[in-house]
């Protein structure tokens, strides 16, 4: 065990010397850094094991990365393949949104992540890769969420060194798997995640998403945030040139064809804090706006269409660790569309929150350190208005087609309850085994409440082992 966990190879090459000592030769006083390093890493992550009363939910846990990184002075890459040898739902769930592939005996996943970052102005930057992305400054986001699986994208920032900071993204998003499925959660069953094989098909919708944010004075930064997603049909719409374009007002340029897209917006805030920028102490929070009539919201009509989320949370650091405190919601139907091929998700998992809309959840966390000890603790609730007979959709599914509902006034939280309490406490200390590579004996204990409509299930599990990175708590939702 020890051996393994202390398996870590890494190589660095210096390329360009060469060249380096030829400028000096003609005269040259001083010459650009022209080094480049390749550094391969393989170890795992975190090794243990899982004891709960369910014996279903106790076996092996691990973790494993093998990566290369290439660094050069403008531009460097990273392809890394992560393995996931999960036991208990916590688990499962994160290997159902996050990853790739399943292993035959559903407990196995891995996934491919890649990104190659290019600098060729002070100012531009430019990133190509197939990874998993996050906007926001809370744990989750309405925009995008890096719970989901790793997507191809291309990206676009522009950053002057001043207030203000431009992005703009384009991805290319999966469609849901047609094979065999067998239920790992509760609601409408043609939509639950498959057990085993490849966790999505081919590319079916893309979406295109520009942030444009501002400091308003030293300690207040805004932001303005939209996205459109829209069909490829087979990849006869693979590319739109009205959305390709940087700065251009996505919900004209989709209202302009018809509104056969999906459009997002959305505005978010962080306020600083106290004055030190190094404790981190800020509030935060982000308004989405799908679908909005404000004469229907003053009239409290319950009207499907108003789809709309809310997020805000307070972010405290101190010497010694830190804490969160964070609240959400959307209502129903937000994400979705028409048709569910222009919904605002990945397979079938949801792009921004995963619970997916029409609920409201949240969360307590922090973590404190004092010398070699570690302690991270979390605690996570939420509700959601649910369909577990699959006849009358609530709107909490963005896979589900609007053009599916049953009525034309939605309550927030309609439908069946499915409530979910998660409370986790972490311990880990530091083992002076490797200089290089810092090693971590951990103990995790964790217990769950999972509620559906009269019906409830208690669960209590115990994980532990050794780790390099962390702490991985797995899924909360």
């Amino acid at each position: 065990m020890r051996s393994l966990l202390h398996f870590s190879w890494i190589w660095a090459v210096c390329f360009g010397c060469h060249s380096a000592a030829a400028q000096t030769t003609l005269g040259v006083s001083e010459t650009p850094d022209t080094a480049k390093t390749l550094t391969i890493d393989v170890h795992p992550q975190m090794v243990g094991g899982s004891a709960s009363f369910d014996a279903s939910k106790s076996g092996a846990v691990l973790r494993a990365t093998a990566a290369i990184h290439t660094d050069a002075p403008r531009h460097n890459a990273h392809l890394s393949i992560d393995l996931l040898q999960a036991a208990g739902e916590p688990l499962i769930r994160a290997a159902e949104a996050g990853y790739d592939r399943r292993g035959t005996a559903g407990l196995g996943a891995s996934r491919v992540r890649a990104r190659w970052n290019w600098k060729p102005l002070p100012s531009i930057a430019v990133a190509v890769g197939r990874d998993t992305l996050h906007d926001g400054w809370g744990r989750r986001s309405l925009f995008r969420g890096r719970h989901s699986a790793p997507v191809p994208f291309v990206e676009t920032r522009l950053d002057g060194g001043g207030r203000l900071r431009y992005r703009h993204r384009i991805e290319a998003l999966q469609g849901a798997a047609s094979i065999y499925c067998t239920p790992h959660a509760t609601g409408d069953p043609r939509f639950w995640v498959p057990q085993t094989g490849a966790m999505r098909t081919g590319i079916e919708r893309m979406v295109v998403s520009h942030r444009l944010e501002v400091d308003l004075g030293q300690r207040l930064t805004a932001a303005l945030w939209g996205a459109v997603v829209w069909n490829t049909e087979e990849g006869t719409r693979a590319f739109e040139p009205h959305y390709l374009l940087p700065l251009t007002s996505l919900r004209p340029s989709e209202y302009a064809q018809g509104s056969s897209d999906n459009a997002i917006v959305g505005l978010e805030g962080r306020y600083r804090l106290g004055a030190s920028e190094s404790q981190q102490r800020f509030l935060y929070g982000q308004l989405l706006i799908d679908e909005l009539i404000v004469a229907e919201i003053l009239g409290s009509t319950g009207w499907w269409g108003n789809k709309y989320g809310l997020l805000g949370g307070l972010h405290w650091g101190y010497p010694r660790g830190a804490w969160r405190i964070e609240a959400s919601g959307a209502r129903p139907w937000t994400y979705s569309h028409f048709t569910p091929t222009s919904a605002y998700i990945n397979g079938l998992t949801p792009l921004a929150h995963p619970l997916g809309a029409n609920f409201i959840e949240g969360t307590i966390e922090g973590h404190f350190s004092r010398q070699e000890w570690t302690v991270h603790g979390r605690f996570t609730a939420s509700r959601r208005g649910d369909d577990p007979d699959g006849n009358a959709p609530t709107g909490s599914l963005p896979q589900v087609g609007d053009i599916d509902r049953t009525a034309e006034s939605y309550l927030w939280l309609g439908g069946t309850s499915r409530s979910f309490t998660l409370v986790q406490l972490d311990v880990s200390r530091t083992l002076h085994l490797n200089k290089k590579t810092p090693v971590q004996g951990f103990m995790r204990w964790e217990g769950q409440r999972t509620t559906l409509g009269p019906f409830g299930e208690v669960g209590m599990q115990l994980i532990f082992g050794l780790r390099t990175t962390g702490p991985f708590l797995g899924a909360d939702w």
